[in-house]
């Protein structure tokens, strides 16, 4: 079964690689340049990882001004860089130029501070267990992690039993016997380094456990986001006895409200489920919420889509939710269920959890969190290799007669759609809680197909602008594209559409392409 993830994943990075390629060729830019592409319906940041030649910047070719980053690897004449690309625009493209630089940038010297600090939080590492002692929302003056509870935050457990067969854990049952498990929590930890990068904090620590001989954590603390990220690297065993593995989030909450995102929509366990319904586990879409006196925590289980709450799976079967404590368990894997499943699993696998706090559950806010965590910024460096034809190269890429006679070329070659050579958008939408998931041909051949997905919780109208088209008609449509209503057009740019909420809606849209004049 993992062959179908595997594939899937090639497939994904094979389309998504040669739509960057299509989309760089009608820009009038030649080798040496980083396209940067947001494909989210909002302008946002981010960090951007890729390879340059050694004493080199990248510069923002919009702004002119060198974005800081830092070196994550070297070879050859090259070094492995995470940079930070700013103001993305929505749905579009930002051009960065790689330029001779006569001093590299300063790298971080590493520390070994237990505490990293910045204007949201205070944390503090527990480095024996691989995990965090203490995280302090400075805006909101309020303990983020339970103190009492005998897990440390994002602390790795290997649960071990269920071995003897029948028993609860194994299939569902009231009469067989509780399953006999042990915790393993991990210890013989260590602090590697802390380090202050130009975005953060960033610390690294390594711990082990049984049957795994290493787990490698990376906490990042942002200065300019409320957010912290945990990158767990783990190093397992394969076996076939019966075992579960989960990370402990410990939250400073004796009985919090629940809820998780699903595919289209947010589920509180303890209201909108049945009795009788599967409360031993949850499927999470993008992320977990805990509100309780003036406190909400947002938990995002970004590779392990399955959380237990309060505990983990004891095969106990309860007919209600009840009242919880506020640990959050991510239940990264097991081996309990036979059918069509793996008897044992080992190798390396990364997961990555972020966390953010707030004094109120905000859901659309936090759907977008989501989105864009696991959409990330993707980056396309151009070579000689993909242009028939490159512009000059100048002093001053952006220049007015660089940008002239790059156009030129691309005139002289036929090209349908000639784009900025520093920054562009397709499209943008007036309301931030509204995901732009599909834009495709239709498939009866009559113009495109737009697809939205609504993050929020009202009916309203939104508006849509494509500055690159000349739109003639627009229909709201169903998901199988039949006509329905006709849209009305502001302009010949536009169109607005009325979104009810958790809606999925979709937009055929008939025009022509206004991008060379552009």
């Amino acid at each position: 079964k993992d062959r179908y993830a595997v594939n899937a994943n090639a497939l994904a990075d094979f389309i998504t690689r040669n739509s960057m390629a299509n989309v760089v060729s009608a820009i009038p830019v030649g080798a040496g340049r980083v396209v940067v592409f947001n494909s989210l319906g909002w302008k946002r940041s981010g960090l951007v990882s890729l390879d340059v030649e050694k004493e080199h910047d990248i510069v923002d070719a919009a702004t002119g001004r060198k974005a800081p980053y830092e070196i994550l690897d070297s070879g050859r004449g090259f070094n492995h860089i995470r940079f930070a690309a700013d103001d993305i625009p929505t749905f579009g493209y930002k051009v960065y130029s790689m330029q001779p630089s006569p001093s590299p940038a300063e790298q971080p010297a590493p520390g070994h501070s237990l505490t990293m600090e910045n204007s949201f939080y205070r944390v503090t590492l527990d480095p024996s267990t691989g995990s965090v002692r203490s995280i302090y929302d400075k805006q909101l003056n309020r303990e983020l992690v339970n103190a009492s509870s005998p897990y440390r935050f994002g602390q790795y457990l290997y649960v071990s039993g269920g071995d003897k067969a029948p028993n609860r854990i194994l299939r569902y049952s009231h009469v067989e016997p509780k399953p006999e498990l042990k915790i393993h929590p991990s210890a013989s930890g260590s602090l590697i380094s802390v380090s202050h990068p130009f975005y953060g904090w960033v610390a690294r620590m390594r711990s082990e456990d049984a049957n795994t001989p290493s787990v490698t954590t990376e906490i990042r603390l942002f200065d300019q986001t409320k957010k912290i990220e945990f990158v767990e690297e783990v190093d397992k065993k394969e076996v076939d006895s019966k075992e579960g593995v989960y990370f402990a989030f410990p939250f400073a909450m004796d009985h919090p409200e629940f809820q998780y995102e699903i595919q289209n929509g947010v589920v509180n366990p303890a209201k909108d489920m049945y009795p009788g319904a599967g409360h031993e586990w949850f499927p999470v879409q993008h992320w977990i919420a805990l509100q309780q006196n003036g406190l909400s925590v947002g938990l995002l289980p970004l590779d392990a889509p399955l959380a237990t709450f309060g505990d983990i799976n004891l095969g106990q079967w309860p007919d209600q939710f009840g009242d919880r404590r506020g640990t959050v368990f991510s239940y990264v894997m097991n081996n309990y269920w036979d059918t069509n499943y793996r008897a044992g699993q080992g190798g390396r696998f990364t997961f990555h959890y972020v966390l953010t706090s707030s004094p109120a559950t905000d859901a659309p806010a936090l759907s977008r969190l989501g989105w864009e965590e696991i959409t990330p910024l993707e980056a396309d460096s151009v070579t000689s290799q993909d242009k028939a034809l490159s512009p000059p190269q100048e002093e001053n890429p952006g220049s007015a007669a660089a940008q002239e006679a790059a156009a030129n070329q691309l005139m002289s070659s036929g090209a349908a759609c000639i784009l900025d050579p520093r920054t562009e958008s397709f499209l943008s939408i007036d309301d931030p809680s509204v995901l732009f998931e599909t834009w495709k041909p239709a498939q009866d051949g009559n113009g495109t197909i737009l697809r939205f997905l609504d993050l929020g919780d009202k009916q309203r109208t939104v508006n849509v602008h494509l500055p690159l088209l000349h739109i003639d008609q627009a229909w709201q449509t169903n998901a199988v594209e039949n006509d329905g209503r006709q849209l009305s057009l502001p302009d010949d740019h536009g169109f607005g559409f009325v979104i009810h909420p958790h809606e999925i809606a979709t937009v055929r849209i008939v025009g022509s392409n206004a991008c060379q004049a552009h």
